[in-house]
């Protein structure tokens, strides 16, 4: 994984960008989302657009940058 890559989330199914690395909170990655996820526990889960810091294994990779 590297900065610029396409990323889906395993468990709400969002698209996003890697914006950068490094560490906040233990999570090392963080993603820029352009999509909505789906959610058992609040609708919706994150908006679009929303920053997060997530960990690599939460990740796959759909293209590379």
């Amino acid at each position: 994984m590297k900065v610029g890559d396409l990323v889906k989330h395993f468990l709400t199914e969002q698209i996003g960008v890697i914006l950068a690395f490094g560490h906040h909170n233990g999570l090392p990655i963080r993603v820029l989302w352009t999509t909505q996820g789906d959610s058992l526990f609040s609708p919706p889960l994150r908006s679009v657009g929303n920053k997060e810091w997530c960990a690599g294994d939460q990740l796959e990779v759909l293209t590379t940058a």
